[in-house]
C-alpha cells in the first residue's frame, strides 16, 4: 500500500500543471541597469540584481492551478577506505554521503534519533519494550575491536529543536548537517509554498583533533529546507531550498484579487529581503549574491523558489561560495566532478548539470527529458554518469490501458555544437531500431544500478524481471539479457564484474535476498536466495542504502549484514522478531560456484526474558575485523561474527 501511495503522488506530481509567474516586480527607475545577457541554455545569469528580484516577485504573484515542491527524502559503491571496517554505504566510491552514524576505525560517532515521530507504537503492539529517552547529543565512542568493546569518550550536545540530518568524518573534523525540522513522510501540507517559508539549515563544523573536547570552528545557519549534501575531498556540497517569509504574503495565489494583493505588498520589498541568510557564528549575511544567480530563460518561474548549491571548504569553511537558481529541485544526483540537479515539469523532468570543482558550481547545460526520475527513497540510483555522459532511468504514466506504465533509459551529454550551456541526448531506449519495451505491461521499476559500461534494472507487477543493460557503445545502447523470477530487488549491490547481489521483497512480501550471476550478460543467472520471515517482514535496507553493511574479502569471503523486522510464517502479519541478520558471499572468484550464506543473526532482547526488543526505527552496522558494532535507534551494542548471540551492550 505504501509503495503504491507513493507512486499516485508521483504520478500528481508528473501530471500536474504549473502556469508561470505573471507579475514582473522590481523597478529600474532610472533605466541605468544593462540589459540582460543573452539566453544562455535553460538557465542564464542574471544580468542585474533588479532581474533577479523580478524573477523571484513575478513567482511570488504567479497564479497556480496545482501546487508540489517535491521533498526528497533524503535522498553505491562500498566506500572507499580501509578494508579492514566497513564505513558508510555510497552510491559513488569517491563521493562521501551523510549518515547519522559514522566510523573512522577508531572512532564511532553517533547522531541522536530525530524527534518528530512517536517512539513507542511498534514497542507496544510487539509486547516489547519502548526505546530509552534520546539524549539530545552527538555521543563519540573510542572501539577496541579486538576485545569487541567500545568506551564512550566524550558528546556534543545540541538544541531540543535541532534534528541531525547526518555526519560527515575527516581526518581531524566531525561534520554534522542540522535543520530544524525533518521532512520524512509525503502529504498534502508539503505541497503549500508557506510551509517552507520559515525554516532553518545549519551545518557545524568541529575540530576533532582533542576527541575528548570537541571544539566548534564553524556554526552557520542558512534559511531554508536542507535538500541534500555531499563531500567531495575537503569539500561539503550542501543543495538547498528557500521561500521568501513576508508577512501578509498569500502564498497559494488562485485569483486574480490575490495577485494584486500580493504585487502591491511586494512593491516595498526589497531584494535582500527576498533573499536567503545565512548566520556564521552569530553574524548574520547573504547566502546568495546576485552576480551568482541564474534564472529561467525565456519563462517566468513557476514558484518563487531559490535552489542554492553551497561548497564548504572544510580547511576554510567561512570561505564558503553559493550558486543559485529561481526554480525548484526535487533530486540530485552526484559524481565526482558534476551535479545533476531534477526538477518535475508538466510534460517530465527537466535536469541541470553543475561542473565541481574549485570554486562555485558552475552552471554547464540542462534538458528537458521524457518521463519522471525519482521521488525518495533508493531512487536516486536512476542517474549515473560516466566519461561525461549521463545515463538515466525515467518512468511515463499514461493511464492508458493495456499498459500504463513506459520507462526509458536516456543518455545525456554536454553539446559540443550549441553556442550555449546545453545537455543533448546521445541516445534513448526504447528506440525505433530497439523497440523492446523496458518491463513487462504495467510494471513499476524498483531496483536500478549503473556500474561501468552495464546498467542493471529490477521491474516488477507479478515477476520480478532483471533486465542487463549493455552501455558500452552510448550512441547504441541495448539491453544484453533477461531473468524472470519471483519477488523484486529495491537494492543491487555489484558483488564482483560477475556477480550482482539483490536485496527486497519476495513474492509474498517477505525480505528477500538474491545472488545473480551476470558473467554472461545475454545469460543472467540466479545463484540462490535466502527469504526472511513472513508477509509483511521489512528491511530498514530496502529504502535506505545506509543499513546496508558490506565489507569484501575477510578471510577470503565478502560479509554483509543487513536489519530486519520479521514477522511470523503464517501470514498472520505477527511480529516475531527484529535484529541485524549477517550473511557470506564465498568463492567469488568462480561466479559458477559463488553462494550466498546466511550465518547467524544479532537478536536483542529485553529484561523479559523471551520478549524481542522493539522494533527499531534506525538500524546501522559496522564491520571491524570480527566486531561486529550494531547501532539500534540510540544505543549501541557489539558482538563477533562468529558468535553473534553473545552480544554486549548497550555501550
Amino acid at each position: 500500500m505504501y509503495r503504491h501511495l507513493l507512486q499516485m503522488l508521483t504520478l500528481g506530481v508528473a501530471t500536474g500543471v504549473f502556469l508561470a509567474g505573471c507579475g514582473s516586480g522590481g523597478s529600474d527607475p532610472a533605466g541605468q541597469n544593462p540589459p540582460p545577457p543573452p539566453p544562455s541554455g535553460m538557465l542564464r545569469k542574471v544580468g542585474s540584481a533588479s532581474e533577479l528580484e523580478a524573477s523571484i516577485k513575478g513567482g511570488l504573484t504567479a497564479i497556480r492551478s496545482s501546487q508540489s515542491l517535491g521533498i526528497t527524502a533524503g535522498s553505491g559503491a562500498t566506500a572507499a577506505g580501509v578494508p579492514q571496517y566497513s564505513g558508510t554505504y555510497t552510491q559513488e566510491a569517491n563521493v562521501d554521503e551523510y549518515d547519522s552514524v559514522k566510523y573512522d576505525g577508531e572512532f564511532l560517532f553517533v547522531a541522536p534519533m530525530r524527534q518528530q515521530y512517536p517512539c513507542c507504537w511498534l514497542a507496544a503492539q510487539s509486547g516489547g519494550s519502548a526505546p530509552p529517552p534520546a539524549d539530545r547529543s552527538i555521543r563519540i565512542l573510542e572501539t577496541d575491536p579486538a576485545s569487541g568493546g567500545a568506551t564512550e569518550v566524550s558528546r556534543i550536545p545540541l538544541e531540543d529543536d535541532v534534528s541531525v540530518q547526518g555526519l560527515y568524518r575527516t581526518a581531524d573534523r566531525l561534520v554534522a548537517m542540522t535543520s530544524t525540522s525533518f521532512y520524512g513522510s509525503y502529504g498534502d501540507a508539503w505541497s503549500s509554498l508557506a510551509i517552507w517559508a520559515p525554516e532553518q539549515s545549519g551545518i557545524a563544523v568541529y575540530d576533532t583533533s582533542d576527541i575528548a573536547q570537541p571544539a566548534l570552528l564553524f556554526d552557520a545557519l542558512f534559511e531554508g529546507i536542507f535538500i541534500e549534501s555531499r563531500r567531495i575531498g575537503d569539500t561539503v556540497y550542501v543543495v538547498s531550498r528557500y521561500t521568501p517569509n513576508i508577512d501578509g504574503l498569500i502564498y497559494n495565489v488562485t485569483t486574480a484579487a490575490d495577485q494584486a494583493a500580493n504585487q502591491a505588498l511586494l512593491n516595498n520589498v526589497s531584494l535582500g529581503e527576498l533573499l536567503p541568510a545565512i548566520t556564521i557564528n552569530g553574524n548574520a549575511t547573504s547566502l546568495v549574491t546576485p552576480e551568482n544567480c541564474f534564472v529561467p530563460s525565456g519563462e517566468a518561474p513557476a514558484y518563487p523558489v531559490i535552489t542554492s548549491i553551497t561548497a564548504i571548504p572544510l580547511n576554510n569553511p567561512a570561505a564558503f561560495t553559493t550558486t543559485c537558481y529561481n526554480d525548484d529541485a526535487y533530486g540530485i544526483y552526484v559524481s565526482e566532478s558534476s551535479m545533476y540537479l531534477a526538477q518535475s515539469q508538466p510534460e517530465g523532468t527537466r535536469v541541470h548539470k553543475f561542473g565541481l570543482g574549485a570554486g562555485s558550481p558552475d552552471y554547464a547545460g540542462s534538458a528537458d527529458i521524457l518521463g519522471i526520475l525519482w521521488r525518495g527513497g533508493q531512487a536516486d540510483f536512476r542517474m549515473s554518469e560516466k566519461d561525461g555522459i549521463l545515463r538515466a532511468f525515467t518512468s511515463t504514466y499514461d493511464g492508458v490501458a493495456p499498459d500504463f506504465i513506459d520507462h526509458h533509459l536516456i543518455l545525456l551529454q554536454e553539446s559540443t555544437t550549441s553556442a550555449v550551456p546545453e545537455l543533448e541526448t546521445v541516445s534513448q531506449l526504447p528506440n525505433a531500431s530497439r523497440p523492446e519495451e523496458i518491463g513487462k505491461p504495467n510494471e513499476q521499476l524498483y531496483g536500478v544500478r549503473f556500474i561501468g559500461d552495464r546498467a542493471y534494472a529490477v521491474t516488477f507487477e507479478r515477476i520480478d524481471p532483471l533486465y542487463v543493460f549493455d552501455l558500452s557503445d552510448p550512441s547504441d545502447p541495448q539491453i544484453a539479457g533477461t531473468l524472470d523470477i519471483t519477488g523484486f530487488s529495491d537494492l543491487l549491490h555489484p558483488v564482483s564484474d560477475d556477480l550482482l547481489l539483490g536485496v527486497g521483497t519476495s513474492d509474498n512480501n517477505a525480505v528477500k535476498l538474491e545472488l545473480f550471476d551476470v558473467s554472461n550478460i545475454a545469460q543472467p543467472l540466479s545463484l540462490g536466495s535466502d527469504v526472511l520471515g513472513g508477509r509483511g517482514s521489512y528491511s530498514e535496507a530496502i529504502n535506505d542504502r545506509h543499513a546496508f553493511t558490506y565489507l569484501a574479502d575477510v578471510n577470503g569471503v565478502d560479509r554483509f549484514t543487513i536489519p530486519a523486522d520479521l514477522t511470523a510464517d503464517d501470514d498472520s502479519y505477527q511480529m516475531v522478531e527484529s535484529g541485524l541478520y549477517l550473511y557470506e558471499i564465498r568463492d567469488k572468484a568462480t561466479p559458477a560456484l559463488a553462494s550466498l550464506n546466511a550465518v547467524g543473526s544479532v537478536v536483542v532482547h529485553d529484561e523479559n526474558e523471551g520478549v524481542p526488543y522493539y522494533f527499531s526505527r534506525r538500524s546501522r552496522a559496522i564491520l571491524h575485523d570480527d566486531t561486529i558494532y550494531y547501532v539500534r535507534d540510540d544505543e549501541v551494542f557489539s558482538t563477533v561474527w562468529g558468535n553473534p548471540q553473545a552480544i554486549n551492550g548497550p555501550l
